[in-house]
């Protein structure tokens, strides 16, 4: 439970910051807008999962 919300997290943060950050020269303000309106709340919601995997693996340790 602990590696899928960790993983789940760290992929939210990466997709999130690549549709939010702009690649490459920014040479007007519509390239350097979002590629998704909502991008910055998933890079958001990935770092709040992966300090929230912390807490999983606090509540549900590992059977083995």
């Amino acid at each position: 439970m602990f590696w899928l919300t960790l993983m789940i997290g760290l992929a939210l943060t990466v997709v999130g910051f690549l549709l939010a950050a702009p690649i490459g020269p920014t040479i007007s303000p519509v390239i350097s807008e979002p590629k998704l309106p909502f991008a910055p709340t998933l890079f958001l919601l990935g770092i709040m999962l992966l300090f929230g995997s912390a807490v999983v693996y606090e509540l549900f340790p590992d059977k083995s």
